[in-house]
């Protein structure tokens, strides 16, 4: 059966990519997306498709006297006149589409990085992720850019860690609570 939901999910970039703010609360790390990932794809993709329609109205009545003279006279004739422009209102409506998808699902996305795990916050739930949940997969922690992969119950969460976003100190606190988690869950399979 299909489900537009579980569609979209596979088609659409996972929230955690777009993850470019922190701060840090004691001992925990909160990730969160910047405005420009919310907002910027809230504005810009209803513009694009109010862009796409107004594109293809404007070049449908410009081509009116133009068709009727080459003999395209009818509504048909003038949609194959301005078929070109047509088909770039619709790349532009799809992409809108695509944006404002993608900033309605980053709105209120967060994950929190702890000696418990990690918690991800999102329009769905939340999910809490232990840290016998680490894949090992995830990459070697290191100081300037690290990625952590946590799995449970057929979801899945990968995370960043990039020293140019959270900052020399924030990035050092990431590191040291992933150290320190991994050292005391032997069974992750991650060296250090």
């Amino acid at each position: 059966m299909f489900h537009l939901s579980t569609f979209l999910a596979d088609l659409l970039p996972e929230p955690s990519e777009f993850l470019s703010m922190g701060k840090q609360v004691g001992q925990e790390i909160t990730l969160s997306i910047g405005p420009v990932y919310t907002t910027g794809f809230l504005v810009t993709g209803p513009l694009l498709i109010l862009g796409g329609i107004v594109l293809i109205m404007v070049m449908y009545s410009r081509v009116k006297y133009y068709a009727m003279e080459y003999g395209y006279g009818t509504g048909w004739g003038r949609i194959k006149a301005i078929f070109h422009f047509i088909a770039m209102g619709v790349i532009l409506a799809v992409t809108g589409l695509v944006l404002t998808l993608i900033g309605w699902g980053n709105q209120g996305y967060s994950v929190i990085l702890s000696s418990a795990g990690l918690t991800e916050v999102s329009h769905l739930g939340t999910t809490t992720y232990r840290w016998d949940d680490l894949k090992a997969t995830s990459e070697r922690v290191k100081s300037t850019d690290f990625w952590l992969k946590f799995a449970k119950d057929g979801k899945s969460c990968l995370v960043h860690f990039h020293q140019q976003d959270l900052g020399e100190a924030m990035q050092d606190q990431a590191i040291k609570i992933a150290e320190e988690a991994i050292r005391s869950h032997p069974g992750t399979g991650i060296s250090l």
